[in-house]
């Protein structure tokens, strides 16, 4: 048994670039099956990865799979691709997990019968992603919240609520879509 890599990619005829540390994909070797289910009647092609030693055994270079697809996303001017890891002749009960590749934080190890989504999202989302992850992370410290209307908050970040995007900071209640950037002090 191997570990494999499959990468849907919703175009005929993709256009693929040179490969990324080794990595490549193309059209031999195994589709799972699940995955192949998954995507019947889908207009595309399902590719298979590989790298120069052949074997994708012990594969952890996350960091090109996320570069090769960013890559193929924009030759190809596609909304999105699809990739999942998965030993040799196993079944999966597929999960999903959506990434913006131009995020870095999202771009984390997959795991076996996930299937990883690719899909890049607008600057002004992922600004407000890293946003909300800041106010989260800097709940209890002093930060300067500057408004998108131009004026500012300043004291302790008493509290923020991810779920509803609403938080605290002195006795100031904000909405995170009100919020240009905050400024952690020291």
């Amino acid at each position: 048994m191997c570990e494999m890599l499959n990468l849907f990619v919703p175009a005929r005829a993709p256009s693929l670039g040179p490969p990324v540390r080794g990595l490549h994909f193309g059209t031999g070797g195994e589709i799972q099956r699940d995955f192949a289910e998954r995507y019947r009647g889908t207009p595309g092609v399902i590719l298979c990865g590989a790298c120069a030693s052949g074997c994708l055994c012990g594969f952890t270079d996350w960091d090109a799979l996320y570069a090769l697809g960013r890559d193929v996303l924009e030759r190809n001017a596609l909304e999105s691709v699809s990739v999942l890891h998965f030993w040799s002749k196993d079944r999966y009960a597929l999960t999903e997990r959506i990434v913006d590749p131009d995020d870095p934080d999202e771009c984390t190890k997959g795991t076996q019968g996930e299937v990883i989504v690719m899909r890049v999202a607008p600057p002004e989302r992922r600004r407000h992603r890293r946003l909300l992850r800041a106010l989260v992370a800097g709940v209890g410290s002093v930060a300067t919240l500057r408004m998108k209307r131009g004026d500012s908050l300043h004291g302790t970040l008493v509290a923020f609520d991810p779920a509803s995007e609403v938080g605290t900071i002195a006795d100031h209640t904000f909405v995170a879509a009100q919020v240009f950037a905050i400024e952690p002090e020291g």
